[in-house]
């Protein structure tokens, strides 16, 4: 029997919600199997809720970001673009910042920095989408013009949030320390972006959080604290990661003390040291430091990686492999972690198995968008 429109529109919503649920369920889930489980029965309930229920903007979204997950690209292109014509409660800034994010996924880079840019006239304030647009340009207009970027627009606004720190915000304070982060100097901040050689930065007065809600790192896929002080620091994080780039190593090292002021117990902060360190050609200090980064947080698959590439490099293969294929575990997609497991096959002369890894890092790196999918909104 036919359904009635409204036992259709009912089933649509339990579709929906079954299919959004499946979706954190494979977030939360460590082994790779039950990720792909959890995908498949999340793609078809999403799908069974758009044939119920084609108009329907959040079916189209979740479906849409749910595909970009496994690496369907053209497909989740098509859905996306199918909300923007879909007037709904899916916010278009979310619609946006998926597509650019596709977009980049594709080697389409400069197409995403287009649209993230036409997105930000909208939507000025938006600290995510500048975050991803800062990336965008490193990639594709050098890093001068990524630091242009954190200068004249998330410093100003990082300002605004510090100065004004929401009640929201302030409910994630468990503990009652405080203090006021000095003023300081980030140096040689580059002639081409200014007439000053030096640029000023004041702290407010935070709080401590524990490391268990603290902000995840960009790359970790696991997304991050969203109160004032989580999109603070994941700022600090992004320039702090410009400078390291750029080799501006007393810089990248002051953005990472202020995410110390922010969050003492974070990874973030052994992590992004120990990539300093590294820098330095400190390998020991580094190796420590990522291994610091781990115990806080045992799930944090760029430290993991690191730590398998240094065992690796120090000729210490059983560590490696335990570290390298705990990240395999932890993200399957990681390629990088992919890469290297395929450099200790080789090195140990299993080199069908080295072939192996090198190809499913190939396949993952060339699907790879800019920043992970989980820094969109997932929720209903």
């Amino acid at each position: 029997a036919a359904l009635t429109p409204a036992t259709q529109f009912m089933k649509s919503r339990i579709l929906l919600y079954r299919g959004v649920a499946e979706a954190a369920l494979c977030r939360a889930s460590r082994l790779p199997e039950d990720k792909n489980k959890y995908n498949r029965r999340c793609i078809s309930s999403l799908s069974e809720c758009y044939t119920l229920d084609p108009g329907c903007s959040q079916t189209l979204y979740h479906l849409a970001l749910r595909l970009a997950y496994v690496g369907e690209l053209k497909k989740s292109l098509r859905f996306a673009h199918k909300v923007e014509k879909c007037p709904g409660v899916v916010s278009m800034v979310d619609v946006s910042h998926l597509i650019a994010l596709v977009l980049s996924a594709q080697n389409r880079t400069e197409e995403g920095l287009r649209m993230v840019t036409l997105t930000l006239l909208n939507y000025p304030d938006n600290l995510n989408l500048l975050i991803t647009k800062v990336l965008m340009e490193r990639s594709v207009l050098g890093g001068q013009q990524a630091l242009v970027t954190c200068k004249e627009v998330l410093l100003p606004l990082l300002d605004k949030l510090s100065s004004s720190p929401s009640k929201e915000a302030e409910t994630y304070l468990p503990y009652s320390d405080q203090w006021t982060s000095g003023k300081f100097q980030l140096t040689q901040w580059s002639d081409k972006l200014s007439t000053h050689t030096t640029a000023s930065f004041t702290g407010s007065t935070m709080g401590t959080l524990p490391a268990e809600s603290i902000c995840e790192s960009v790359d970790s896929g696991v997304g991050c604290d969203h109160s004032n002080w989580g999109y603070q620091a994941e700022v600090w994080y992004t320039i702090a990661d410009v400078f390291l780039t750029e080799n501006r190593l007393d810089d990248a090292q002051k953005s990472v003390d202020e995410i110390k002021q922010l969050f003492p117990l974070s990874h973030l902060v052994s992590y992004m040291n120990a990539r300093l360190r590294e820098k330095e050609g400190k390998t020991r200090e580094a190796e420590q430091e990522f291994v610091n980064a781990v115990t806080l947080s045992p799930c944090h698959v760029p430290s993991l990686v690191a730590l398998g590439r240094l065992q690796l490099a120090l000729h210490k293969p059983t560590l490696a492999e335990h570290y390298l294929v705990e990240a395999t575990h932890l993200q399957p997609d990681q390629h990088e972690a992919w890469h290297y497991l395929g450099l200790l096959h080789g090195a140990q002369g299993a080199h069908t198995r080295a072939a192996d890894c090198f190809l499913t890092a190939l396949r993952f790196e060339s699907c790879a968008p800019i920043r992970p999918y989980s820094v969109l909104n997932w929720r209903l």
